[in-house]
């Protein structure tokens, strides 16, 4: 059995729980914002566009392949320690266990990625830090879920701000004093090491652990992670999979051009993940009790992220052109329309966030499964076909890598918003969405055009030749 400080069930626990575990959330988002701010204020422009670009790679090959190891367990042992407190001391280990086992195929894929693609020296060394960075962090992470479950929100604080802040800002000393991608990567590595230390503390501390480990239990830990798999690959996947094929399709600077807007927008993220973190477990608790209990708990976070991402969308997309131009000089101006781009998919990535959380209390996940797939397969086609366009017309292939993304949030939104009745309000934004982007300059309305007659030349072709893809 669990040892544990003697927890409430989570159902029953009073609101100031939730509000403090909040203000831990918040307060620890401060203190990273800060050092994350001093990062990008200091070290895109001091590694330049080609440095910007080896970095993302390595940060794009370790989100990727979190996924793949992690297989999405983190919120199925949230939501069933949550229920169950007692089944953490097997479904914890069980959980590392898997991990460590999925981890070394992964790398033997990632090694023929780095050596089948035209990749320098530098870059496959990131790519291999990029692998030692998904290991530490998904060893840990089962045990970060087990405290989430239990509320104890404060070790997850402590983590973060120990992992961001360190890095952070001892990154830009390192820039300072001449180290550069490689370097700031080997730091990271040392980091996650330590904190993976201070998480198998926490653990002893808080849980009994049962290492007799069967293989159905394994077994069945991932065939029940499958279902929450998609959500995960949505969010990296849709993150990273358009760095790594700008990585072959384009030269090492565009993907730089690409890799600052998406820094910046991942922290743009920071208001749906602390909703979602804090919320998950009365989500998953209020379920329980059925479906009108799970909407009260649910309407005040989904209320808050669809209220807040609108000023913050509006808000980047003002700024992006002056602020880039001010903190990264000359070399980053490309990076502009991709930012713009990415700002106008924080409304849909937002309600997806909290959407997702949702059906995993209702034990629905399979449904937002089912829609990522499909959207794991348009999205490299769009790619495939948005790069090489902006690339060859406008020397930045990193605009059609954005336009996809901010298309599939935008699409995955109106599933979303089918299930919850705001269809009204997102065709608005169906509308509004690419008039403001011509508006803003993102793109313009002969681009608009020219791209247009490509895809009624390929119907054309598809008309006279059924079935044949030319």
């Amino acid at each position: 059995m669990i040892e544990t400080l003697a927890p409430a069930p989570v159902g029953r626990r009073p609101s100031s729980v939730l509000a403090r575990n909040v203000g831990v959330l918040a307060g620890s988002q401060i203190i990273t914002w800060c050092a994350s701010l001093a990062w990008a204020l200091f070290v895109p422009r001091a590694l330049g566009a080609h440095g910007t670009g080896v970095f993302t790679l390595s940060v794009a090959a370790s989100g990727i392949l979190t996924v793949l190891i992690g297989l999405g367990t983190r919120p199925l042992l949230v939501r069933e320690i949550s229920i169950d407190p007692s089944g953490a001391s097997r479904l914890i280990p069980a959980a590392i266990v898997l991990r460590g086992l999925l981890a070394l195929p992964m790398l033997v894929l990632l090694g023929a990625f780095a050596h089948s693609g035209k990749f320098d020296g530098e870059q496959v060394v990131a790519l291999y830090l990029g692998w030692g960075v998904c290991v530490l962090y998904v060893l840990f992470e089962p045990i970060q879920a087990g405290l989430q479950a239990l509320e104890k929100m404060h070790y997850l604080a402590y983590s973060d701000i120990l992992t961001k802040t360190c890095v952070s800002l001892v990154s830009v000393a390192l820039v300072v004093v001449g180290f550069r991608a490689i370097g700031l990567l080997s730091l990271t590595v040392i980091v996650l090491a330590v904190v993976l230390i201070l998480h198998v503390g926490w653990w002893r501390k808080n849980f009994t652990i049962d290492w007799k480990i069967t293989t159905a239990e394994l077994w069945s830990l991932a065939r029940g992670s499958v279902p929450y798999l998609g959500f995960a690959l949505f969010f990296t996947f849709y993150l990273w999979i358009d760095s790594l094929m700008l990585s072959v399709m384009t030269p090492p600077e565009v993907l730089g051009w690409y890799g600052l807007p998406t820094k910046l927008f991942g922290t743009l993220m920071f208001i749906p993940v602390i909703l979602s973190t804090a919320w998950l477990p009365r989500l998953a608790a209020a379920a329980t009790d059925g479906d009108q209990a799970l909407w009260r708990v649910a309407r005040a976070p989904l209320q808050i992220v669809v209220a807040l991402s609108l000023p913050v969308c509006v808000g980047v997309v003002l700024v992006a052109s002056r602020l880039i131009s001010l903190l990264y000089g000359p070399d980053f101006t490309e990076s502009v329309p991709v930012m713009t781009w990415l700002a106008l998919s924080v409304p849909p990535m937002y309600m997806n966030i909290m959407v997702n959380q949702i059906l995993i209390a209702r034990r629905q996940q399979m449904l937002w499964t089912k829609a990522m797939a499909v959207a794991c397969v348009i999205n490299p086609v769009l790619n495939v076909l948005l790069i090489p366009y902006f690339q060859r017309t406008r020397g930045n292939g990193a605009i059609g890598a954005a336009m996809t993304l901010a298309t599939a949030g935008m699409g995955l939104a109106v599933l979303a918003a089918r299930s919850f009745g705001f269809a009204p309000a997102i065709v608005t934004g169906l509308v509004v969405y690419p008039v403001l982007a011509i508006w803003l300059g993102a793109v313009s309305l002969q681009e608009l055009g020219q791209l247009l007659e490509i895809v009624q030349a390929r119907k054309a072709r598809v008309a006279v030749a059924p079935g044949i893809d030319s």
